[in-house]
């Protein structure tokens, strides 16, 4: 009998369903500290975790802060706050500045939904509050300030 140039085998079945759920969840990690500028330290200098509830939450945060296309790196990532002030009337700056919200936090896979905006102005500044509703946890407030 001749041997065989390749060796023949079979492939196994890969379960899918979890492969779906590992890519939609978020795993613990590192806590940033928005005012320090750096991630969250210890008592012993070690960096503080968070589940991926917390680190959802500091994405939502740290994507409504970055301004999209402001970098190299931020070229498909944040909102594009700018352009939403740029708009002739409030009425149309509250809109783009929704249409933006809505566009940049759906292209995580974990957003569920984005929804119940509020405006409000005091004098150029514009404060935004909105519910956003992850897929494996309850959903949360989010208050937002622009100024103009």
């Amino acid at each position: 009998m001749a041997q065989k140039l390749y060796p023949v085998f079979d492939f196994p079945d890969i379960d899918e369903t979890e492969t779906e759920q590992e890519e939609e969840t978020f795993k613990a990690g590192p806590l940033f500290d928005f005012n320090l500028g750096d991630f969250a330290l210890d008592g012993q200098n070690r960096v503080v975790y968070v589940d991926g509830k917390d680190l959802f939450m500091l994405w939502v945060v740290k994507t409504l802060q970055t301004q999209v296309g402001a970098y190299r790196s931020y070229y498909n990532y944040g909102i594009d706050q700018e352009e939403a002030m740029d708009q002739p009337d409030r009425e149309a700056v509250e809109s783009a500045l929704e249409r933006t919200i809505i566009e940049a936090l759906k292209q995580n896979p974990q957003t569920e939904e984005v929804d119940n905006f509020f405006f409000s102005w005091k004098g150029s500044t514009l404060y935004a509050t909105f519910m956003v509703t992850p897929k494996n946890w309850e959903a949360f407030d989010v208050n937002m300030r622009v100024v103009e």
